[in-house]
This record gives C-alpha cells, structure tokens and sequence, in this order.
C-alpha cells in the first residue's frame, strides 16, 4: 500500500513537472503547445483583471482628491475630468463604444429669488 501511495506521487510530481517545462518552454511542439495555450489562458485573465482592477483604483483615488479640492471650479473640472475617465474605462472593460451623453437643449441655470 505504501508503494502504490509513493509511486502515484511521484507520478503526480512528474505529471506537474511536465506541465512546467511546457509553460516556460519556448520551442514546443503541437501537445505541448495546446498545454501553455490552455495554461497561459489563465494566467492572461488573471492580468487582465488586475489591470483593469489598478486603472479603476487609480480613477476613484483622483475622484477623492479631486472632491476634497477647496476651489469649487478646479473641484468641477477634476470631477468631470475623472467622470469622463470612468466612462471610458467602463467602454473599454465592457468593449463597446463610448455612448455620448444626451443633453436636452431646454435645460438650463434657473434664478430662485
């Protein structure tokens, strides 16, 4: 029992062993490229989300500055600048088209006395 017990993680060890050597391996032929495609999938996902984790961090620190701003125009520009970086970042992380907004031509500033 112990023999088989051994022998199925030595087996296990080489199996992952391979696969290694087909993930940093650079003149592979059809298995074992099929191997670092399936494998490198994974990993090309999993950058992608921290890059889009880092850039969608990197716009909500500027909106926190920008809303902390005492000069209440350089306060609105800096807002609207990170409103204009998130809508882009939601068009590329969605991959569509950036929509422009629809401004209706009545509205207006209104004076309250």
């Amino acid at each position: 029992m112990f023999l088989l017990i051994l022998t199925s993680l030595v087996l296990m060890l080489m199996i992952g062993l391979m696969i290694g050597a087909c993930i940093q391996g650079t003149q592979l032929h059809g298995p074992e490229q099929k191997v670092q495609d399936f494998f490198m999938r994974f990993r090309a996902e999993e950058d992608t989300k921290q890059e889009l984790y880092d850039t969608a961090y990197r716009i909500v620190m500027d909106l926190g500055e920008a809303l902390d701003e005492q000069d209440i125009i350089a306060q609105c520009d800096a807002v609207r600048s990170a409103h204009d970086r998130a809508r882009a970042f939601r068009a590329r992380a969605t991959d569509q088209p950036i929509p422009e907004p629809a401004r209706a031509p009545g509205q207006g500033l209104k004076v309250v006395k």
